[in-house]
């Protein structure tokens, strides 16, 4: 293992640079990346910070020092592959905040190299998906026997431009669900449901959220969705999109649709609104006999969230001498690892 330094990836944007202000916060000295320099320059002079500038195809040159990588570079179903490929060739643990399915099933096809490395490969150190995934693990030991876990959670704030453009992927390839430990496509807006959240009953839509594909792998459990808190004329919305699934995936009208959304979709919650809006998230397991547990969580805004816990777990892996492989957050760090963010209520129905 090169020697511990964490690199953050895509400093400059949204994400990336509060990764970057809450890692100085908290005492860690980040080298920091992207492929503009000049975007990296005036964040690495006021905080006093190296920054390298590459494109991600050339990332295995750059690494060097490096102990730790957290990509925030979206959309990571483009970048997330060259980059654990750098990461396991230079031996650097690979961290990113993605909620792509896709991604997490790219990453756990390295595992066995990940692990015959002795590198960590962990997709979704954010909020896609640290709190579902705790959750989740949290209601298997509850209920071991478990065989479904359904899962659902209410962002409670305006989406940032990147989760906006992983929205329209999504809608181009339709829904996911897992049934007997595979994933089965489904259309968009599936099933829909009232969900009893902490801040009070939400109607909400499946989507092909990443723990669809992560709590298999984390629980075991062979079943389960994933619900998105929306209002029912916006579950509607998504409905009328499935006859035009093919068009809306056709390369001409992502690039398209994208573009619209830059236009019309801020950055991201300014500070006001991280310090005082909140997360709710819900699950449910059951199992074959009847037994059941249910349990929901409010957390500080989720943007907030995903700053304080990537950070936080890319802490630990700094000092992580433990075996490598791919993990999501409740195996490596326990399923109460969640306890440790402030600002976190768990409650159990």
């Amino acid at each position: 293992m090169n020697e511990c330094k964490l690199m953050i990836y895509g400093a400059y944007g949204y994400a990336g640079e509060l990764m970057v202000r809450e890692a100085v916060k908290r005492g860690i000295e980040p080298v920091i990346a992207g492929l503009s320099a000049a975007k990296l320059k005036p964040i690495a002079d006021e905080l006093g910070l190296e920054y390298r500038a590459f494109a991600i195809p050339d990332a295995a040159n750059h690494l060097q020092g490096t102990g730790v990588l957290l990509n925030c570079a979206g959309p990571f179903s483009a970048t997330a592959e060259p980059m654990v490929r750098a990461c396991l060739d230079r031996h650097v643990h690979y961290l990113d905040i993605t909620g792509e399915i896709e991604v997490f099933r790219s990453c756990y096809a390295q595992d066995a190299e990940a692990r015959q490395r002795g590198i960590i490969v962990m997709p979704g150190v954010g909020t896609d998906i640290v709190p579902t995934d705790c959750l989740a693990a949290m209601l298997k030991e509850r209920v071991p026997a478990a065989t479904r876990l359904d899962l659902a959670f209410c962002f409670g704030t305006a989406p940032s431009i990147g989760t906006v453009k992983t929205s329209i992927e999504s809608l181009g390839k339709g829904g996911l669900v897992r049934e007997n430990n595979r994933l089965k496509t489904v259309p968009n807006g599936f099933r829909m449901r009232k969900i009893p959240f902490q801040d009070g009953a939400k109607w909400a839509v499946t989507i092909p959220w990443g723990d669809v594909f992560t709590t298999g792998i984390s629980t075991g459990v062979p079943d389960g969705v994933v619900y998105m808190a929306m209002s029912r004329i916006n579950i509607w919305l998504v409905r009328m999109t499935n006859p035009f699934k093919k068009i809306i995936g056709s390369r001409p009208a992502q690039k398209f649709l994208k573009k619209m959304a830059g236009k019309f979709v801020k950055k991201g919650p300014d500070e006001q609104a991280r310090e005082s809006e909140r997360g709710q998230f819900w699950g449910e397991a059951t199992s074959p006999g009847g037994e059941k547990a249910e349990m929901m969580m409010s957390t500080p805004n989720v943007y907030a969230l995903t700053v304080v816990a990537g950070i936080r777990i890319a802490e630990y892996c700094l000092g992580y001498t433990g075996p490598g492989g791919y993990y999501t957050p409740s195996m490596l760090l326990g399923s109460h690892f969640i306890d440790s963010v402030p600002g976190i209520d768990i409650r159990t129905l």
